[in-house]
């Protein structure tokens, strides 16, 4: 037979702009607006008359204009359906249709996801061979993402996004079976992949001691037993031993195992959510028990340029302003469907735990503070400063091999630039000499980075260094434009290696040159 295919593409968009909902309040509109000032003739009345409201009003004002923080909201919501559908045996024609035989019908056609399969078998629309090896797929996926943005006091901006990402895939053979003398579906599969905003700066910052032992990774170890208590405590196939005292399973030791109720201590059940409630900080009694949670936590990116108003600052400086933004995503980098799972309440005997509905192999948790605090300042005489501090984190846990690798990085930053303007220089051209005068652009990079990656065990309770380095990098350019067609740039760069494991050399890489950059006229 031939193969019949749809697809459907479905999205929202949603936005809430809350300060023309607060300016239709006189007050609140007069909050966001700011007091105007009035004339000289009545500004010794004024003032007394403020000093008495300031003193009364001044936290309720602070207070409103805090609440009238939330700007806007928006909401923007995608989602992608499709149908793979083999064995079909009619004729596509108008609007894909098989008019003498009403087959697909409209609703596939649009791209409705509604099963016809048995519809279509049922009205012969597909072959009845038991040799059909083409699978039948549906495919779906969704995208999720919030936005906010906050101004609690004036020019201080907060920037909130929360996101969620799913990938669903299903596939099986759906074809005759002699046996039962209908159709039926065999060997069916799912796969897909997750993503969520997730918050894990808690535990940012706790650093290792000096054997690189991680007291969050120690956490998570410790952690285990207490998941698996809740999660046979909820198993109604659990038949164990439950103390009547406190109400959980009780534990025992197998092989230098710790085994509660059938959730052993590498079940994925058990792992995964002991590694969440770790790494975020939060206490496992109030564990969620998913690799999948459901609710996207939000990130933020914040910046605050009031700074200028200040006497000193404004005298000395063009734009004063400080940055912060953090990130962080907790991701499922695929999964697929366990054909050993049953009925969910047999074991698997390498582990002694249930059989699991998707095995997953890795989950990861990304995070950056991009940066963790930035300055950026632009003096009266054009002298263009930056300073920055960023850090990142990126934990795999791996539960193929019950092992989790952390990836960390801390890197400064110095910038200065300096625009030198109307430097002269005389060319010469077929003997003639001409001067040509433009600005000369200085810039100057300096960033110190430290990268480490540490492989922990859970097992066997190892954590040691694998990869790092110290790396050191200077970066320095000197750009002039000559005219709107040729720019010429010279550069020095130097990057210093110093890596933190014996088994690796210490580099340094030099460049040194100049650029001329010719553009030919449209």
């Amino acid at each position: 037979g031939n193969y019949i295919q749809n697809s459907n593409s479905k999205q929202y968009n949603g936005q809430i702009n809350l300060n023309t909902l607060y300016n239709k309040v006189p007050y609140f509109k007069k909050l966001n607006q700011g007091n105007r000032r009035g004339g000289r003739n009545n500004a010794r009345s004024r003032k007394e008359q403020e000093v008495d409201d300031k003193n009364k009003f001044e936290a309720l004002k602070h207070l409103t204009r805090f609440a009238l923080g939330i700007k806007n909201i928006s909401i923007n919501y995608s989602e992608n359906q499709g149908t793979f559908f083999p064995g079909y045996l009619n004729q596509s024609k108008v609007l894909g249709q098989d008019w003498s035989h009403l087959s697909p019908g409209l609703p596939f056609a649009f791209g409705s996801q509604k099963d016809i399969r048995q519809q279509a078998g049922r009205e012969g629309w597909i072959t009845r061979s038991t040799e059909l090896n083409t699978m039948y797929k549906t495919n779906e996926s969704t995208n999720l993402i919030l936005r906010s943005t906050m101004e609690p006091i004036k020019q201080f901006r907060i920037e909130l996004t929360a996101n969620k990402t799913t990938s669903n895939n299903k596939n099986e053979y759906y074809r005759w079976d002699d046996d039962i003398n209908n159709f039926n579906s065999f060997s069916p599969t799912e796969s897909g992949s997750f993503s969520i905003s997730f918050i894990s700066w808690k535990t940012a910052f706790r650093s290792d001691n000096d054997n690189n032992e991680s007291s969050t990774f120690n956490n998570f170890r410790d952690y285990r037993s207490n998941i698996a208590k809740q999660l046979a405590a909820q198993n109604p196939n659990f038949s164990g031993y439950i103390d009547p005292s406190t109400g959980f399973p009780v534990e025992y030791d197998n092989n230098d195992t710790i085994l509660t109720g059938g959730y052993g201590a590498t079940s994925q059940e058990v792992m995964i959510p002991a590694f969440l409630a770790a790494y975020s900080g939060s206490n496992p009694t109030n564990s969620k028990l998913t690799s999948f949670p459901k609710i996207p936590l939000p990130n933020w990116r914040i910046t605050y340029d009031g700074f200028i108003k200040i006497p000193y600052i404004k005298k000395r400086f063009k734009q004063f302003s400080i940055g912060h933004a953090y990130r962080s995503s907790y991701s499922v980098s695929s999964y697929q469907t366990n054909l050993n799972y049953g009925n969910g309440d047999e074991l698997n005997l390498n582990n002694m735990s249930y059989h699991v509905q998707r095995d997953i192999s890795q989950v990861n948790i990304n995070e950056q503070f991009s940066p963790l605090f930035k300055v950026d300042m632009t003096l009266k005489n054009s002298l263009i400063t930056r300073i920055e501090l960023k850090r990142s984190r990126v934990l795999a846990l791996s539960l193929a091999n019950n092992q989790l690798t952390e990836t960390r990085s801390q890197e400064y930053v110095f910038g200065v630039g300096y625009r030198i303007k109307d430097v002269e220089f005389k060319m010469f051209s077929g003997g003639k000499g001409k001067k040509i005068s433009s600005d000369l652009n200085l810039k100057l990079d300096f960033s110190l980075m430290n990268n480490k990656t540490l492989i922990r065990k859970v097992i066997e309770d190892i954590e040691q260094i694998t990869m790092g380095q110290r790396l050191i990098k200077i970066k320095f350019s000197a750009d002039y434009v000559v005219n709107q067609r040729l720019n010429i740039k010279a550069f020095y760069d130097r990057a210093i290696t110093n890596p933190f494991i014996s088994t690796t050399f210490p580099s340094s890489i030099t460049n040194v040159g100049f650029s001329l950059r010719f553009a030919l006229s449209g």
